[in-house]
């Protein structure tokens, strides 16, 4: 039996960008598309009519046409909520025309980010704090923490759920993670295995407990599980604020995700 061989960031070279870019596409459509629903491979979109932008939301590859992505973002318009459109590759001048000319303005571009074992620095928890994996029975307790560290609705926010895990995942794909204080979750984080590619998402900390190293460790100590699991290379979508702490445990940049946000007037 031929064991896998897991890519190093130095094999995926040029194509780094790409493989974070797919992996953030996958777990998008497993997580809030409708499995019943199909949708183009250079697009998708999802509408829960939530009140946050990330609830009704739209992601464009580079192959994605003029024509597509503004008929694909006249369906998120209609539903009449706040809504996002991400273009993957950020340097598409006409797409960001074009999601401009329709009333969106750019929020910020997200830095796509690796790391190896070989990389990844040391973390730990201040006393008082319990970092373990979250089981099924915890779900709503995950929800509750990733929905207030994010500031999102409760039910968007269970989007990432480990319920939904269950139920759209095969076994051991998404594993979920917290750091707990005083018998309360008070930080998250979730591992997704894909492509042979270690995942890191949903890392949220509640607003009382932030600058305390608890994203640094909810995002080290899930990659270091995958790496006795044999993966080698670990990857994540941040925000712009959030960059520079995962540089400061190991992670590099390659390139970004362009972030645009459209708020109906009155809402």
């Amino acid at each position: 039996m031929t064991s896998i061989q897991y890519p190093t960031i130095e094999q995926l070279g040029d194509t780094a960008s790409d493989a974070i870019r797919e992996h953030i596409d996958h777990l998008f459509r497993v997580f809030f598309c409708d499995p019943e629903e199909t949708q183009p491979s250079t697009s998708f979109c999802y509408i829960t009519d939530s009140p946050h932008p990330l609830g009704n939301a739209a992601f464009f590859s580079r192959d994605a046409g003029l024509d597509e992505i503004r008929n694909t973002t006249e369906r998120l318009i209609a539903c009449g909520c706040p809504s996002a459109v991400v273009l993957m590759n950020d340097d598409q001048p006409e797409q960001t025309q074009a999601i401009e000319s329709l009333g969106y303005v750019f929020a910020e571009g997200m830095p796509l980010m690796s790391v190896t074992p070989e990389t990844l620095k040391p973390t730990a928890l201040p006393d008082g704090y319990l970092y373990r994996e979250v089981p099924i029975e915890e779900d709503a307790a995950w929800n509750e923490a990733v929905s207030t560290g994010y500031g999102l609705p409760l039910e968007l926010g269970a989007c990432f759920g480990i319920k939904v895990a269950s139920e759209r995942c095969a076994p051991g794909v998404a594993r979920h993670f917290a750091v707990e204080r005083d018998g309360e979750l008070v930080a998250t984080s979730m591992l997704y295995l894909h492509n042979n590619l270690a995942g890191i998402y949903g890392v949220a900390t509640k607003p009382e407990h932030r600058g305390k190293g608890l994203a640094a460790h909810l995002t080290a100590e899930p990659l270091r599980m995958a790496w006795g699991l044999g993966f080698q290379t670990g990857l994540l979508q941040a925000s712009a604020m959030g960059a520079p702490v995962y540089a400061r445990i190991g992670f590099r940049s390659h390139g970004d995700m362009a972030l645009f946000v459209r708020i109906p007037e009155g809402v």
